[in-house]
């Protein structure tokens, strides 16, 4: 009996050793046990816009606001050079073939040639003018011009002479007319004094003389400036050109100016944008000054 009861003590003892090590070891395990991480949020790309082409370009096409779309895209997938802003490109012209979607690299972009902006039936003409008709230097591509044309026209004609026998009498008599409507400026190429070198639109032409020394006298100076800058104004042989237009005319139209340029003097009127009536003009003469617009003849006086 006494061997029976020593077994249950031990198998007792045993099971109670084995509970404490299973809670040791369990706790020995909790302790350990490191927390959970969190989750990682991956970093969104920032994104830029960017100018597309909305459809397939050919090259050598002049860009129009419907040929280009705005998306925004990572800045990883950004080209360089480029542009979000459409309205630089309108009216410029891709130098290579574009596919729908491709962005525009702005170094494909150059300013279209005469010959990709005149329209069928037009043809490209120079016109030389001088500061008058460029109005200050502000006529810009795209503006729209009416010609004039005033002429001197010689009229022989015979009257009797002091002895009775008959004299030729010579006479130059004006006459200005309007000759042309709505002549499109294709392009403008702005001059310095004298045609030397390019300028940008709207820009004026530096007529002011160099100081020749640190004591030139400033009232000297200033007026040298005024009267290099009424110089531009005249309309004599020796007043320097102020710009050459590349007019887009017809051949008919192109007769017209160079005739009325070698034989006369050729002036321009500006339209307003999107004017473009017609005005019937009567021409004008010393007749029709004294006649219709009451011009008065001076009076020779005998004393």
């Amino acid at each position: 009996m006494r061997r029976s009861g020593g077994g249950r003590t031990m198998l007792l003892l045993g099971a109670v050793l084995s509970l404490l090590a299973f809670v040791v070891l369990y706790l020995a395990l909790q302790g350990g046990r490191t927390a959970p991480l969190a989750p990682i949020i991956p970093t969104e790309v920032p994104k830029q816009s960017v100018v597309t082409v909305a459809r397939d370009v050919k090259g050598f096409t002049i860009l129009k606001a419907e040929d280009l779309t705005v998306k925004n895209l990572p800045v990883n997938q950004v080209i360089s050079p480029t542009t979000e802003i459409p309205q630089q490109i309108v009216g410029k012209m891709l130098t290579r073939d574009y596919a729908q979607g491709s962005q525009v690299n702005t170094n494909d972009v150059s300013d279209p040639g005469v010959s990709q902006v005149l329209t069928k039936g037009q043809r490209g003409f120079v016109l030389p003018i001088r500061e008058v008709d460029n109005f200050g230097g502000q006529l810009v591509d795209g503006d729209v011009v009416d010609v004039l044309w005033t002429r001197q026209f010689e009229i022989i004609t015979s009257i009797v002479g002091p002895d009775g026998k008959p004299q030729q009498l010579t006479r130059n008599f004006p006459t200005t007319k309007k000759v042309l409507d709505n002549i499109k400026v294709v392009r403008v190429i702005h001059l310095a004094a004298g045609g030397a070198k390019k300028k940008s639109t709207n820009s004026t032409v530096d007529t002011t003389p160099q100081q020749s020394g640190s004591g030139a006298d400033a009232a000297t100076q200033q007026a040298a400036a005024a009267q290099a800058a009424q110089a531009l104004y005249g309309s004599t042989a020796e007043t320097p050109f102020s710009a050459a237009l590349i007019l887009g005319i017809t051949d008919q139209q192109a007769e017209v100016i160079k005739y009325a340029r070698e034989t006369g003097i050729v002036n321009l009127t500006l339209r307003a944008q999107g004017d473009t009536d017609v005005e019937r003009t009567t021409g004008i003469t010393d007749k029709i000054m004294t006649e219709d617009y009451g011009v008065v003849l001076p009076e020779i006086i005998f004393k």
